[in-house]
């Protein structure tokens, strides 16, 4: 009888041990992004994924991590497969809307943060995501239509 009463103790304490090693890793990958150690967030993130192969947070770490180093496709993939498992998917939502901000494709940004708009209308990040990829978007367009006119009084 005693032996039952033993993992029944063990077994809450694993899981309290296992969600303070998580949450510890959490903090490093955090720690590290903002120092601006993207190898050490990668690390620590990959590291909590070898645990949890679905943990949200890692999987939006490594998305920030890849668009810091200019890795457009590889944040977004990470940020899609977060997506997945997401409750909160206008976050998601928004993250990929930022990269594709980021990287000058403001008619997808648009798209996604407008996505994260419909699952959540008073999400402020969202709608200032979207209104700068509309005038940046603008500008593009105002941009071309400037070089057209000045290549037709230059011919």
């Amino acid at each position: 009888m005693e032996n039952n009463n033993n993992s029944d103790i063990i077994k809450p304490l694993k899981r309290i041990q296992a969600k303070i090693k998580l949450l510890a890793l959490i903090n490093k990958a955090k720690s590290e992004y903002d120092k601006a150690n993207y190898s050490g967030c990668e690390e620590a993130c990959m590291n909590i994924l070898q645990n949890e192969p679905n943990n949200i947070t890692a999987l939006r770490g490594l998305g920030c991590v890849k668009l810091s180093q200019g890795l457009k496709d590889e944040a977004i993939k990470y940020y899609q497969k977060a997506l997945s498992f997401s409750d909160n998917k206008e976050t998601d939502y928004a993250l990929i809307g930022t990269a594709y901000y980021i990287h000058k494709d403001f008619e997808l940004a648009i798209e996604y943060f407008n996505k994260a708009i419909d699952l959540n209308d008073n999400y402020d990040f969202a709608y200032e995501g979207r209104n700068q990829s509309m005038l940046e978007h603008h500008l593009q367009i105002a941009d071309l239509q400037d070089k057209l006119i000045n290549q037709e009084f230059n011919q």
